[in-house]
């Protein structure tokens, strides 16, 4: 890591000479291993140089080539998420009831232990919220409640996009919107943008400031729905139908605003082809800044610790495909600018219906090594967003009385 940014770093392939057996320190470059135990290196040691009974058959080579540079590692690479779900907004991030709130309800411990973390983008709403999510229930001084058929709940809409932009500058993070392409209108996706975006002079920029917020908000990431490829979520539709749609959606939102960057769609390390992210990507190359892939795994099979810490290795093969899929499409079709990865979803997760998942140092050591393959990934991963944040499958759990870290919140 670069000491100028914690964020920062050069991936470089990593190099140096070592003898199987050899218990002495320092370099073991030129080991003479006689194959009896000895090895007299009088010359680089000045004294008897004792190694294993192996010989030169055995010599390991491993090259650091500092000067190799693969790629940096963007600063969204250690985003989070957080989602309507249980107690991740409400009685996590957001409580107006609790002594531990601030003057806007926002819960102080909690933005202290985000904000100990750097996390430079938050992803919201959603998330399957997001596909039954109407983001105009959520601005202005007239919310009502509604039910919430996603996780079926009830949404008060007491937290909506302001509270989310006003939580972000306390957290010192970039928002990330995930659009409603579930039950939602390209009008109201477009409206969303304009809300957002625009300084005024236009209806929903206007509605902005009628509401308290004179600057935009300058959301720069927009999410074109979640997992659409899933017959679970709001809205679930076949790749070709998805990618049309995200197409249309797409041409609009870059005219209305030219800097966003947004995020199509991509399918998961779960599936069993990458036919889904093929279909997407031919249709909206041209159009689109990032893929979206998301990964949970857990313990499985026959040694579960393994198997756990195996999940990184797993999806690295799928992230591989991803890869050169987008190459040759970009290629296929002339598209120049780069496309590239946003891992928007990812963490241990044991599916035993249970949100508020205890972690142990296993799982911890599985995220670090996702960490370690998503930064080896850094030419073409830009982007990834723990999930979640708080109380849902999250390094941080709170209580009534206050909150505790878990042991994936220090990777």
């Amino acid at each position: 890591m670069q000491r100028s940014s914690p964020h920062r770093a050069v991936r470089a392939v990593a190099s140096a000479n070592r003898q199987r057996g050899c218990k002495a320190p320092g370099p073991m470059v030129g080991c003479q291993n006689d194959g009896a135990g000895q090895c007299p290196r009088k010359a680089k040691h000045g004294r008897g140089h004792p190694c294993g009974p192996k010989g030169d058959k055995d010599m390991a080579r491993l090259e650091v080539n500092a000067r190799r540079k693969v790629g940096e590692v963007h600063p969204h690479l250690y985003g989070q998420f957080i989602e309507h779900l249980d107690g991740c907004i409400y009685g996590g991030i957001f409580d107006p009831g609790s002594p531990l709130r601030d003057e806007r309800g926002f819960r102080k411990d909690v933005l202290a232990a985000v904000r100990d973390l750097r996390v430079p983008i938050m992803r919201w709403p959603g998330g399957n919220f997001a596909s039954g999510y109407h983001w105009l229930d959520g601005v202005g001084t007239q919310r009502h409640a509604r039910p919430e058929l996603a996780w079926q709940a009830i949404e008060p809409n007491t937290f909506g996009t302001d509270e989310f932009i006003a939580w972000c500058r306390a957290a010192d993070c970039e928002p990330y919107i995930c659009l409603n392409m579930g039950n939602g209108t390209m009008d109201e996706a477009i409206a969303w943008v304009e809300y957002c975006n625009r300084p005024g002079g236009t209806y929903y920029a206007d509605l902005r400031r009628a509401n308290g917020y004179q600057a935009p908000h300058a959301v720069k990431y927009w999410g074109l729905g979640n997992e659409i490829w899933g017959d679970f979520q709001i809205g679930h539709k076949r790749p070709n139908d998805y990618a049309l749609m995200a197409r249309d959606w797409a041409k609009v939102i870059k005219r209305l605003d030219p800097e966003v960057e947004l995020v199509v769609c991509g399918g998961t390390g779960n599936m069993p082809t990458t036919r889904w992210d093929l279909e997407v990507l031919e249709q909206t190359a041209a159009f689109i800044d990032y893929t979206a892939l998301h990964y949970y795994w857990g313990p499985r099979g026959e040694d579960p610790y393994y198997g756990c810490l195996a999940g990184a290795y797993d999806f690295e093969r799928y992230l591989r495909y991803v890869e050169g899929l987008i190459e040759a499409v970009r290629r296929d079709q002339g598209v120049h600018h780069p496309i590239f990865i946003a891992i928007d979803e990812w963490n241990v997760a044991y599916h035993t219906g249970e949100y508020r998942q205890p972690y142990n140092l296993r799982d911890a050591l599985a995220d670090a090594l996702f960490i370690h393959m998503m930064q080896r990934h850094c030419h073409k991963v830009k982007m990834a967003n723990l999930a979640q944040t708080v109380n849902v499958i999250a390094p941080i759990m709170t209580s009534p009385e206050g909150l505790f870290l878990q042991t994936i919140y220090w990777p």
